[in-house]
């Protein structure tokens, strides 16, 4: 599918075709603290300490876990694990996580730039098929 097809598609689709949930999971203790600082947004200077990485590490919420879904199908399923893992990042980089960052994404982070696979990675679950509306014919558009 062409690039164009896929945004036409995005664009004319009601409803998502499918959905992949995906979880972020910081490995190393940089990616731990950087999304401990990004948990804490506001309030007075803590000290940076194993408890306060403990009281604000939450990777349960948004954009650390959610579902990216697609309106189009790819029958290539390494390209779509691909495609996921580029709109995490892009959904984190948006979302002003420091150390992350997206060529798509405009917004720059000023610390050390982490790097998937070895700072954080990211897990996606299984493909969610949306059940999709009927589409309409004459007979039914006569009955309403």
């Amino acid at each position: 599918m062409h690039a164009y097809e896929k945004e036409i598609a995005k664009r004319e689709g009601l409803m998502p075709l499918c959905s992949y949930p995906y979880k972020v999971i910081p490995v190393s203790d940089q990616a731990k603290l950087f999304f401990a600082l990004f948990n804490k947004k506001r309030g007075p200077i803590e000290k940076t300490t194993p408890q306060f990485i403990e009281k604000y590490l939450k990777t349960d919420k948004f954009p650390f876990t959610g579902k990216i879904s697609f309106y189009y199908d790819n029958p290539n399923e390494s390209e779509r694990g691909n495609e996921v893992r580029s709109l995490v990042n892009w959904n984190m980089a948006e979302n002003w996580v420091p150390g992350i960052q997206h060529p798509k994404s405009g917004k720059i982070s000023t610390q050390r730039t982490l790097e998937e696979g070895k700072d954080y990675r990211i897990e996606i679950g299984e493909k969610i098929m949306n059940e999709q509306p009927k589409k309409l014919s004459f007979n039914d558009i006569k009955a309403l």
